[in-house]
Formats: structure tokens, C-alpha cells, sequence
């Protein structure tokens, strides 16, 4: 008979795409993975994966398996969240992932509607990546995450997707440095201003956003130079407002809290807008208490309040410098 258990660990691998990352997914050795895909395969009588190494590919009978698992899976995560409720004593836990800039501003304003609804519901919090989210959603180990639209591959995501806000990327800038009217960064900022607007926080991600972050700033700040390269928001924004140099942040991430900001300057920037959505298997968003937590969620994203943020510099916006020279020359 084919298990349960044997469906989750073939479901992760196949996603997956090689034993290494499904093991990080799942929790488990890669051993007991072969083992258990081995035993799964000499059940039903025929392989499901092509292997090259460690890299596997789904067989015409794993990719029929692969639909129909996907579906048993689901209606049993839905059957054993719907039986929560008949069980005494039961208290939900809904784990989610996201980035810490989201989470410490989302996350408590949901909470807050959500125990209104279900007071007994815990949060399980994890401050991860939107790469390692998506993973952990894979792995089971995830109800919810939340991340940013761009970061994700909308053909390598398989959940239901709803909206949870959207805010402008700006350029952080140490207090003291006022860039109104700055056209030429270099001619038109004493020394130690233009020191400090030439030295960038570099954010290495590893993504596509990376790169454009590198190349706005290849065309905006053509003399610059990095610093240091950071993995999270809250870093650059600690180094910004040490005065040790600039970075291009969601505005969110220069908020720690209700009325609480990293003290620094936010300029507008020429880039789209950063959306966060949130990612949730289809079979839990129409059972409680998920369903409640999701429109929290919504909900709280109207609420946000982002903090103040100036209009962008001329060198930011170089139709706007032309403008302002063509009407002093005037």
C-alpha cells in the first residue's frame, strides 16, 4: 500500500527536482528519502524519476502520480484542519514565513483582528527569505508565506496567491544630506555628502532584483562604490543611519513599528513599486481559521502606514532637473 507519508516525501522531491533540496524541505536524511522513493517505486511497479546524479526528473507515471498526489494531499490537509474544531482542547497553529521588515509590521495588526475571531489560534513565526518561504510551503512546514511578487517565479508556484499590499522602494539617505535640488552628485554636494551618497549598501539576494538594483544604481550614481553587502533590510538600514553610506530600501523596511522609524531620510526613486502577496495552499484558504487569518492579512495591508518619504532628487528623476534648469534659465 502506498502511505501518506511516502506521497509528502514524493510531492517535496518532485518539486524539488533533486534529493539535496528536499531533504532541506523536508527535515529528513537524503537516505531515508531514496529509501522511501525506492519502496514507493517497487510498490506501484515502475519508476518515477529519471536520475542523473542528483538531479531527478519526473517519469510520465511520476508526473501522473505527481497530479493526483496533489490532490490527496490537499483534501487531507483540509479534512485534518477542518477536524480541529471538533477536537477538545485543540489550539490552531498557523505557521507563516516572511521577511522580517513584513512581519514585525503586518503581522501584529492581523494578529490583532485575527484573536478578536479565534483567540485560541497561535502564530508560528519564521523570519525567512521568500526563497526559503516558498521552499518551506513545499516542505508542508509553512501555512502562509508573504513576499514580494518579483522574487518568485510565477510558473514554479503552485499556491493560491492574494494580494497583501504594495509599497515604493526608496532611496534611504543619513539624516543631514538633503538632496533637494541635486542634479550632479558630484559637483553639487560638499566632499563628505558626496563621500557619503557614493557609497552604497549592496543587497545580495541573488536575484533578478539584485540586478536592477545594481544596474539603477550604475545609472544614477555612476561613481559610487559598495561597502558592504547585506542580506537583510534592517542591516542597511542600521548602516544608513550610522551615516556610513546609502541604500534603495522598500519604504517599509524604514519603519520598526507603529510611529517608529530608522532615522534617515527616504527619497522617492524611479523603480515599480514592491507588492507583497501572500502564498497559501488552495485547501486552506477556505476553512477556518485560515480563511479569517487570510483576510487579517488583507486587511491589516490597507491598515499599514509608510513613513514619510521626499520627493525624488533631480539626478533621481532627470526630466524633473531638466525642467528645473529650463525655468531658472527663464
Amino acid at each position: 500500500m502506498i502511505t501518506l507519508h511516502q506521497l509528502r516525501i514524493f510531492w517535496a522531491v518532485a518539486h524539488a527536482e533533486s534529493l539535496t533540496r528536499a531533504s532541506k524541505l523536508l527535515g529528513l536524511a537524503q537516505p531515508s528519502l531514496s529509501q522511501q522513493i525506492g519502496k514507493l517505486e517497487e510498490t506501484i511497479g515502475t519508476q518515477l524519476f529519471d536520475r542523473n546524479r542528483n538531479q531527478l526528473t519526473l517519469t510520465d507515471a511520476g508526473k501522473f502520480l505527481l497530479r493526483k498526489s496533489e490532490s490527496i494531499l490537499a483534501s487531507v490537509d483540509e479534512a485534518m484542519a477542518g477536524l480541529q474544531e471538533f477536537t477538545e482542547g485543540a489550539r490552531g497553529v498557523i505557521s507563516v514565513g516572511a521577511l522580517n521588515s513584513i512581519a514585525r509590521v503586518i503581522l501584529p495588526r492581523a494578529m490583532r483582528r485575527m484573536s478578536k475571531v479565534f483567540p485560541g489560534v497561535e502564530l508560528d513565526v519564521h523570519e525567512v527569505s521568500p526563497g526559503e518561504a516558498i521552499e518551506l510551503l513545499y516542505g508542508r512546514r509553512l501555512t502562509v508565506a508573504l513576499v514580494a511578487e518579483d522574487s518568485i517565479a510565477k510558473s514554479n508556484v503552485s499556491f493560491r496567491r492574494f494580494a497583501v499590499f504594495s509599497d515604493p522602494y526608496v532611496l534611504a539617505v543619513p539624516k543631514g544630506i538633503r538632496l533637494d535640488g541635486v542634479t550632479d552628485t558630484w559637483a553639487d554636494l560638499p566632499d563628505a555628502e558626496r563621500k557619503v551618497l557614493n557609497t552604497v549598501i549592496q543587497f545580495n539576494f541573488g536575484t533578478a532584483h539584485q540586478k536592477r538594483m545594481e544596474e539603477w544604481f550604475q545609472a544614477k550614481l555612476p561613481h559610487h562604490h559598495v561597502l558592504t553587502q547585506v542580506r537583510t533590510y534592517e542591516v542597511a538600514m542600521s548602516l544608513v543611519q550610522e551615516g556610513l553610506g546609502v541604500a534603495v530600501v522598500p519604504a517599509l523596511a524604514a519603519r520598526l513599528g507603529t510611529g517608529l522609524d530608522f532615522d534617515a531620510q527616504l527619497y522617492q526613486v524611479d523603480l515599480p513599486d514592491r507588492r507583497i502577496v501572500g502564498l497559501v495552499p488552495s485547501q486552506y484558504a477556505r476553512i477556518e481559521p485560515y480563511a479569517t487569518f487570510i483576510a487579517s492579512l488583507e486587511q491589516a495591508g490597507r491598515e499599514v502606514e509608510l513613513p514619510k518619504v521626499l520627493a525624488a532628487p533631480p539626478f533621481v528623476a532627470p526630466e524633473a532637473g531638466k525642467a528645473a534648469a529650463a525655468a531658472g534659465l527663464a
